[in-house]
């Protein structure tokens, strides 16, 4: 009986989590790829987009004491790309706040943020 219990109760939470419409995790997926390394460091950034009519702009910031980078695609609503991955090359060490942010035609915003760390040689 228990068993039964727990498998309702996971059932009805997953059930429930989907119907926050509108949110940001549903809107946009960040995922950033390592998220601890050594400089000078490669790290991949990937946006994964709901595909929805009112999509206009992504952008994609990473910023750090040393490093900031800001790249900004815009999307033709519904066709746009649903995957989009930007590179970030040779950056320095620090702790970086990636984010990513989606704009839609009203000009509402859906923001999604990541920490990573990359570390110096030497540094303690």
């Amino acid at each position: 009986m228990k068993r039964f219990v727990a498998a309702g109760i996971t059932a009805a939470a997953l059930f429930s989590t989907g119907h926050t419409k509108g949110s940001a995790l549903e809107k946009l997926q960040l995922q950033v790829s390592p998220a601890v390394s050594m400089a000078p460091a490669s790290v991949m950034v990937r946006t994964i987009i709901a595909p929805d009519a009112e999509n206009r702009q992504l952008e994609i910031v990473a910023d750090s004491e040393n490093f900031y980078r800001r790249s900004v695609v815009d999307l033709d609503g519904e066709t746009a790309p649903k995957v989009n991955e930007l590179r970030l090359l040779d950056i320095p060490g620090g702790e970086y706040e990636v984010t990513a942010s989606l704009y839609d035609s009203r000009g509402g915003r859906s923001t999604v943020r990541r920490t990573i760390m990359v570390t110096s040689v030497g540094r303690p």
